[in-house]
């Protein structure tokens, strides 16, 4: 488990995160002030199931076409409440196994 939600963070979220690779459930940073974009690093989270959480920020920027390689992901992807812009990336198509709470915008 990696959360820190509702901690007032602000700034970027760091790159090096995507280093969490092993994590499976519980990557929670929403309802901070954290900016910038989302880094394509997190795509390297592969074996999340559950609880990718970064709603309730500001990020901005696009949604990127790496989060589709969190290919274990079965409920509880969260990106509301940001400032995300443009389409919803093809990729996102490879969350086979979503059967809930699958939120992004």
């Amino acid at each position: 488990n990696f959360r820190l939600e509702a901690n007032s963070l602000s700034s970027a979220i760091p790159t090096q995160l995507g280093k969490l690779e092993q994590m499976t459930a519980n990557f929670r940073l929403e309802a901070n002030s954290l900016s910038s974009a989302i880094p394509t690093q997190l795509g390297k989270l592969e074996q999340m199931g559950s609880g990718f959480d970064l709603d309730s920020g500001s990020l901005s920027s696009t949604i990127p076409t790496q989060l589709g390689q969190i290919v274990h992901m079965r409920s509880s992807f969260d990106l509301t409440k940001n400032k995300l812009s443009s389409t919803i990336p093809t990729q996102l198509g490879q969350l086979e196994r979503m059967s809930s709470d699958f939120r992004l915008f």
